[in-house]
């Protein structure tokens, strides 16, 4: 595959670039109005959206490239009528049960889509949505940003648009197989001492010694904390499941004199909006004061509290499958990672080095 590049030319024409072959040279001269520049080297077809059309089925092997310039200079939808696109699909979401988060960041995807697209997007091809998801790949996007991108837009040529065709064989983008950064025992100590106040104590040691997601632990309500069971009731959790998972009791202690100091009522942390509970990005805000004044790992998230209870059950010899029902995780295969970082498992293997000498004749080959 090579790339296409279409610039904005002169006199109402576009410039078309590529490396040569006879192939793309046959191709292009299936463009009506096509000129040759033999100065610059350089051909020029007319600006008209036909031609556009006509370019990216001719060019079926290659990749069609805009540039900035271009697209930029397209007039858009009119903000009225992407509200409308994005409340159509909204109402998709919503009838599939797609949970308040994944809404939102799915209609991101579909309006950050539009603002590249910049036309009606029942005039999109199977091409456009790939050069969208490529252009996203060649600026360095997250492997998660572009699988997330590439799942609304099925969705919304799939159920809104109703052009199903469009979103068949879209990149794959491999994600890389990067392991959980892990805090120590001894860190996670440190972290929760580091906290300004009740508050923000009992947050994070609520998501670490019960394993909650950052989301999870700010939706808890007062209810949710069964203090005689020693448990915590999620509710609603990814994958709209529900589950129970443990209390230590140092919690417990943090929690009741968190509650005696700020009383709470409904939510368990409420956010400065009174009847709101604490948004994330004030948890995540708490976590990196904690984690700054602590002098803990620098590449640490609130999400490493999640990772360290896993793996700090494992190394305390917790069965597998007790600790993938405590995460609510669907495949075991999401919590044997943990194995891959315990150092219970890493402390089972010797090395060669310090393993004792063969005895004499032994694994000789007869």
């Amino acid at each position: 595959m090579g790339t296409i590049l279409i610039t904005p030319g002169k006199n109402g024409r576009l410039n078309v670039q590529f490396r040569y072959s006879p192939e793309r040279v046959s191709a292009i001269k299936d463009v009506p109005g096509r000129v040759w520049h033999p100065e610059e080297k350089f051909w020029s077809v007319p600006s008209t959206p036909e031609t556009l059309r006509i370019l990216h089925s001719c060019f079926l092997r290659d990749r069609i490239v805009l540039s900035k310039d271009m697209t930029n200079a397209l007039p858009g939808l009119p903000t009225e009528k992407v509200d409308v696109i994005l409340a159509s699909f909204d109402e998709v979401l919503t009838a599939k049960g797609y949970s308040d988060k994944t809404r939102e960041n799915y209609r991101l995807h579909i309006q950050w889509f539009l603002n590249w697209f910049r036309r009606e997007p029942a005039l999109a091809t199977n091409q456009d949505v790939k050069d969208y998801l490529l252009w996203n790949i060649d600026l360095k996007r997250a492997a998660s940003y572009i699988r997330q991108a590439k799942a609304a837009l099925r969705v919304f040529f799939e159920h809104v648009v109703a052009r199903p065709e469009v979103v068949v064989d879209l990149p794959y983008v491999k994600t890389p197989n990067k392991l959980p950064v892990i805090l120590s025992r001894d860190e996670v100590k440190r972290l929760l001492n580091a906290t300004g106040n009740l508050k923000e104590k009992a947050l994070l040691s609520m998501a670490y010694s019960a394993g909650l997601r950052i989301s999870e632990v700010t939706r808890l309500k007062v209810s949710d904390i069964l203090s005689d069971r020693g448990q915590v009731h999620v509710c609603d959790g990814k994958g709209r499941k529900d589950r129970y998972t443990i209390l230590a009791d140092q919690t417990l202690q943090t929690l009741r004199a968190y509650y005696l100091e700020y009383q709470p009522w409904d939510w368990l942390f409420p956010g400065v909006v009174s009847g709101e509970q604490l948004s994330i990005s004030t948890a995540e805000r708490i976590f990196r004061r904690a984690r700054k004044k602590s002098g803990i790992n620098s590449k640490a998230s609130m999400h490493a509290l999640r990772h360290s209870f896993a793996t700090h059950l494992h190394e305390a010899g917790t069965d597998i499958r007790y600790i993938q029902e405590l995460l609510g995780h669907i495949d075991i295969r999401t919590t044997a990672r943990y194995t891959q970082v315990s150092k219970r498992t890493l402390s089972e293997v010797r090395s060669p080095l310090d393993s004792p000498p063969l005895a004499s004749g032994e694994g000789d080959e007869g």
